[in-house]
């Protein structure tokens, strides 16, 4: 899958059965909308509490937070303790890669943040209604394009120590480089539905509750750091005509 701390149960699992608590869509969206709310506010404290740490803060989250997300991934069991972890460092990265932004262009955050919400909603009506359905062939797609992209980033890191910016942050390119890994972060919130959707069906342990809202929030915080950067380089061009 294109998001990997997903994992699906397969209808013809045996085990999805001896469940007494499986997972439900309402306890799913729950946990969804509680994960999403702690990153917010841990955003908006960090913002205001850290903002001379700044460099300090967004490692120690970014760090953090991956940790958290990789143990999450393989030991999904555990994602009711993890999962609220994870938010709150990744919130206090998000807050203070904010403030950076801001200092630059006022309003940038608030114009991400309502258009990464806007996508959320806009992606999840296009797969509600079937107008976009998730395939074999899609589910294939968006998940090459994805670890593409993943590919894209480590040789941008790698080479970055010898002075070369491989990921362009302004023109007409870094425009087109980020809408599309827009693009792409945005057709994993379609697998992040579908996902869900299949874990429900198929009977999934309660444990799935935390570890779907938790899949869900890391493709939002993917997109809206995108967002963030995509609506930096659109202020730059303007601010330079």
């Amino acid at each position: 899958m294109a998001n990997p701390v997903m994992r699906i149960i397969k209808e013809n699992n045996p085990s999805a059965q001896q469940y007494v608590q499986p997972a439900t869509l309402s306890g799913t969206i729950n946990k969804s909308i509680g994960l999403i709310g702690l990153t917010i506010i841990s955003a908006v404290a960090a913002n205001y509490l850290l903002g001379d740490m700044a460099g300090l803060g967004i490692m120690a989250g970014c760090v953090c937070g991956f940790i958290l997300a990789m143990i999450t991934s393989f030991k999904p069991t555990i994602a009711e303790y993890t999962a609220p972890g994870y938010a709150i460092f990744e919130g206090i990265a998000l807050g203070l890669i904010s403030r950076q932004f801001e200092q630059l262009y006022f309003g940038i955050s608030l114009i991400a943040v309502g258009v990464t919400f806007t996508i959320l909603v806009l992606m999840l009506f296009l797969w509600k209604t079937g107008i976009i359905s998730v395939t074999d062939k899609l589910r294939s797609a968006i998940i090459s394009m994805t670890f593409a992209v993943v590919i894209f980033y480590l040789i941008g890191f790698v080479v970055s120590w010898f002075g070369i910016n491989l990921i362009p942050s302004s023109g007409i390119i870094g425009l087109g480089v980020s809408l599309i890994i827009c693009g792409i972060a945005s057709m994993n919130l379609l697998l992040d539905f579908d996902n869900i959707e299949q874990c429900v069906n198929n009977g999934a342990p309660k444990y799935y509750e935390y570890f779907c809202a938790f899949g869900l929030l890391v493709t939002l915080v993917w997109l809206y750091v995108e967002i963030l950067r995509l609506v930096s380089i659109i202020m730059s061009m303007m601010n330079n005509r």
